[in-house]
């Protein structure tokens, strides 16, 4: 006569299973809302600061009028030019 010894099955726990299918069904319908249906709410969440922004990458700028400005002219250097020299020895293996 055979003796079987089998462990206790846990059951499903349908609750987490269900919390977490509705869980991602939210975000995933979420996410389709605002960023494909109606993609002008993203728009009217963007803060302040990031509009004005948007104002300064709109303007034309131009090198040769800062360049020819009276006050640009008036600048002067205050240091000395810097002369590079060669770093090390003519024959690192002459010795000292």
């Amino acid at each position: 006569m055979a003796i079987t010894v089998e462990e206790e099955k846990k059951p499903v726990n349908w609750i987490a299973i269900t919390i977490t299918i509705v869980l991602v069904g939210v975000i995933f319908l979420g996410s389709y809302f605002i960023f494909f249906k109606k993609p002008e709410i993203i728009e009217i969440v963007v803060p302040g600061s990031l509009r004005e922004l948007n104002e300064l990458s709109k303007i034309d700028f131009d090198p040769s009028n800062v360049i020819n400005a009276p006050t640009f002219k008036i600048l002067r250097q205050f240091s000395a030019v810097v002369t590079s020299t060669t770093p090390g020895r003519s024959n690192p293996f002459k010795p000292f």
